[in-house]
């Protein structure tokens, strides 16, 4: 099976303690993690991507049981280090892994050198996962659930859960007031109010609301410095250079925001492309510059993100 979306995988970890020695050393294999964004809405399915990677210089192999939690098994702990409330039948009842997999007949995959194989997992087909936590994941990887190699996931993700948003008309300045709950009908979110919200999560320092309105693997390229780092570097280091990039954008800067003003929208016809213009005013000890900011978004299932900014200063500011 090259590709595959999995419903989930592996053995029980709690059968089995991870250590260093666990780790097959005879195997080429390698595997990292990787999702498509950090922060997920209370109702959204949490995929996962499990990548395996041959790093021979030869074929390797391994083989792969079509049962949940078997062949890869994530393990997602809370804030305080425990492990999340488990979902999975056998190990709720703690069955030996030879036991659930009797009755299934593994299939061999094949990898070339420097070949990958991808598989995707949804973390709440495994676990019990409440809106409002905060969690990371790490996966481990039996080339044969039979046998005693454990191949751990170079890296390990944060991510959120946070709770389903609506978008109600305030009546002041045709401008979207977010509230959770239910009230009156929900309608989604204009280019122009996306940005507003993004700006005001910057100066008001909520990350957790600023992350939300950006595709952060296309918003990196506005900054060269990390956009060039970020294209030329493997899967593997890309995780890295996005979480830098983030602490990043988090640290404290001087020109830090002090006003701005959202302008006009256009909206590309034909297409799932925007362009909003706004005024950004910084803060600096001598005067205060005001730039023009152009963002571009596409809309992404029926979400806008911001893509992409340039920005440039106002000339007579």
């Amino acid at each position: 099976m090259a590709v595959a979306v999995l419903a989930g995988c592996a053995v029980l970890i709690s059968a089995i303690p991870v250590t260093a020695q666990e780790i097959d050393e005879r195997s080429g294999l390698r595997m990292y993690i990787r999702m498509d964004r950090f922060i997920f809405n209370e109702d959204d399915n949490i995929n996962l991507d499990i990548v395996v990677k041959n790093t021979l210089f030869k074929k390797d192999s391994f083989k792969i049981y079509d049962k949940v939690y078997t062949t890869f098994q994530p393990v997602v702990y809370t804030s305080d280090g425990r492990e999340a409330d488990i979902a999975v039948p056998h190990r709720l009842m703690n069955r030996d892994m030879k036991d659930v997999v009797a009755s299934t007949i593994p299939r061999v995959i094949e990898l070339a050198p420097s070949e990958t194989i991808t598989r995707r997992i949804d973390l709440k087909k495994l676990y019990n996962l409440k809106e409002g936590g905060e969690y990371r994941v790490k996966v481990y990887f039996f080339p044969d659930v039979l046998e005693e190699g454990i191949v751990p996931s170079e890296n390990t993700l944060r991510f959120k859960i946070t709770r389903s948003e609506q978008y109600y008309a305030d009546g002041r300045s045709g401008i979207q007031e977010m509230r959770s709950g239910i009230a009156h009908g929900r309608f989604s979110v204009s280019p122009r109010e996306v940005v507003l919200l993004f700006l005001n999560a910057e100066k008001e320092k909520d990350w957790r609301s600023y992350f939300k309105f950006m595709k952060i693997e296309n918003y990196i390229n506005a900054f060269p410095n990390y956009g060039k780092l970020y294209n030329n570097s493997d899967d593997v280091e890309k995780l890295k250079i996005v979480e830098r990039f983030v602490n990043f954008l988090k640290s404290e800067r001087a020109d830090y925001l002090i006003d701005f003003q959202v302008k006009k929208q256009s909206i590309v016809k034909g297409k799932d492309i925007a362009y909003v213009n706004a005024r950004v005013k910084r803060y600096n000890p001598r005067f205060r510059p005001s730039y023009n900011y152009i963002f571009t978004l596409e809309n992404f299932r029926s979400n806008w993100l911001i893509t992409h900014v340039e920005a440039t200063v106002r000339k007579g500011d």
